[in-house]
């Protein structure tokens, strides 16, 4: 249910559901002090198939990754099972969690459920192997409504909100099936509420936005203007030489098209590696770029390799984005900071510098180490360079930083129209109502889209054709409370869940003492 409720089938009232066939099995195998009969053995292992299926089934489009790309393109399968084992164990820890608070404290799984998944998300989504992708609260990124929410609470908040759904609506039906009726009405009654408030909030919020734009126009008024080139270029021809003209005479077309088509852009950007070449280090293709940028008289946001030569004689590669100005000069550039582990790096390598020469087709770029806000395009804007618009905290820190809106770059060409473009684009979709500013995203092949504070799509393209997105860029609202106190609604749960563990910590499970007339039979006596 959990897996149907992601997009590309996209059920995604299952969510507030979900768990609770989970919730129930933990705690029916989970006796309490004091209670009769031993832990089930499904208790322990249900939340690990339940995390390793759920996310073998939501990254299931990574089998899509094209094999010209892969030395051992065998691993794909593997790699989706290794990647899906993987993930299940943060369930796993979850679970673990949910068992020991209630064996050793007696206190309900309904009531740890969501602090403990919290913890357990937040883990997932940290570290060299962080991945945020998959986790509960995206669920809703394309429900306006029901994720404004996230201004307060930011995405991990919103798992929060739907585990303590989810933990409500199996405690009453433990009530029904007790025919407690009352007792299970209640508890249901109290799971639709918590349903219920946030999207009464969100509405809200939305009427009372429209409602001030209709009232002060200039208040509201674009700060700019930009044009998505989406070129719509194969792989297997964007990195052959043999193709190399014609992939860059595409981006120069529409880059043209839009300057004569629209008046007044502030901002051209192309998508991530849109020039399949290390630009600043081939001087006869980086004047053709600079000397676009003054012929159309736009500032261009191009993405691109780069590499560097060290003091020391090593070569680093960059994957980089640079702002080329209406001057003709480049005002600054960006590296991505945040590679996909495997993709574009083999993860670890500052512990272990041998996982380097492992050679599974990835890119091996190296990490950038400073955000970029770029100014001299209009108004600041910061970028995230592919994945990296998964990461809440990442775009926080362009928040934090004086940014006025958010560009991201992408290729999501390698997972064809499957599921993973999609789910990509909704997870860039979340940063914009965290933060309460407007996002402009360029994808080679899709979705390349324009998006409101308030996380509406306002421009949006199909997958795989060649497109143009022009349209203005909304205004930013002021900080929101995620903006100003970052995911507190995790550190709350990390600080309840220690807390739990040390307390159960100090009162481990005793073997107890059955009654006499539980260990054997009455005697019988004669007559």
């Amino acid at each position: 249910m959990i897996s149907l409720s992601f997009p590309t089938v996209g059920a995604w009232p299952l969510v507030f559901v979900g768990l609770v066939p989970l919730l129930l099995v933990i705690r029916d195998g989970s006796p309490g002090p004091g209670e009769h009969g031993p832990a089930a053995r499904v208790s322990r292992w249900a939340p690990w198939l339940t995390g390793m299926l759920t996310a073998f089934f939501v990254f299931q489009w990574i089998t899509r990754l094209p094999t010209h790309a892969m030395t051992q393109p065998w691993l794909i399968w593997p790699a989706l099972l290794f990647l899906a084992l993987y993930l299940g164990l943060y369930v796993a820890l979850f679970g673990w969690i949910v068992r020991v608070v209630r064996r050793r404290l007696g206190i309900s799984v309904f009531l740890v459920a969501p602090v403990a998944w919290s913890a357990s998300e937040w883990l997932k989504s940290t570290g060299e192997l962080g991945c945020p992708w998959g986790n509960l609260g995206s669920v809703l990124a394309g429900q306006p409504v029901w994720v404004q929410w996230a201004s307060v609470v930011g995405t991990q908040g919103l798992s929060l909100w739907i585990v303590a759904v989810n933990s409500l609506v199996a405690a009453a039906l433990v009530k029904f099936f007790a025919r407690r009726f009352v007792e299970g009405g209640l508890r249901l009654a109290l799971g639709l509420a918590i349903l219920a408030l946030p999207p009464l909030w969100g509405a809200s919020r939305l009427r009372d936005a429209v409602r001030a734009a209709a009232a002060s126009p200039g208040v509201a008024a674009p700060i700019g203007r930009v044009a998505l080139i989406q070129p719509n270029i194969a792989s297997d021809q964007k990195w052959n030489p043999a193709y190399q003209d014609s992939v860059v005479n595409s981006l120069y077309r529409l880059t043209h098209e839009a300057a004569t088509d629209t008046n007044g852009l502030d901002l051209v950007v192309w998508p991530e590696t849109a020039l399949p070449f290390y630009a600043r280090l081939e001087p006869l293709k980086l004047r053709r770029l600079l000397d676009t940028a003054k012929e159309i008289g736009t500032p261009i946001l191009a993405g691109y390799p780069d590499a560097r030569l060290s003091s020391s004689g090593d070569v680093t590669t960059h994957n980089a984005a640079g702002l080329v100005l209406r001057t003709g000069s480049i005002s600054g550039q960006y590296e991505k900071i945040h590679l996909v582990p495997f993709g574009e790096r083999i993860p670890f390598q500052g512990l272990f510098p041998f996982l380097g020469r492992f050679d599974l087709g990835q890119a091996e770029w190296t990490p950038g180490t400073e955000q970029v806000v770029f100014g001299g395009a209009g108004p600041s804007f910061g970028v995230m360079i592919c994945f990296e618009s998964i990461f809440p905290d990442h775009a926080r820190r362009y928040r934090l930083g004086g940014a006025q809106y958010l560009v991201n770059i992408t290729n999501d060409e390698w997972f064809g129209k499957s599921a993973g473009p999609v789910q990509h684009a909704d997870l860039a979709v979340l940063r914009s109502v965290e933060l309460g500013m407007s996002l402009v995203r360029a994808a080679n092949t899709g979705i390349s889209m324009i998006v409101d504070p308030y996380g509406r799509v306002r421009m949006k393209t199909p997958l795989f054709e060649e497109e143009i997105v022009a349209g203005e860029v909304p205004a930013p609202l002021p900080p929101t409370r995620y903006a100003q106190w970052g995911d507190w609604t995790t550190a709350l749960s990390l600080v309840v869940v220690v807390l739990l563990l040390v307390a159960a910590w100090f009162r481990p499970v005793g073997r107890r003492a059955e009654p006499l007339a539980v260990l054997r039979s009455p005697p019988t006596f004669p007559g």
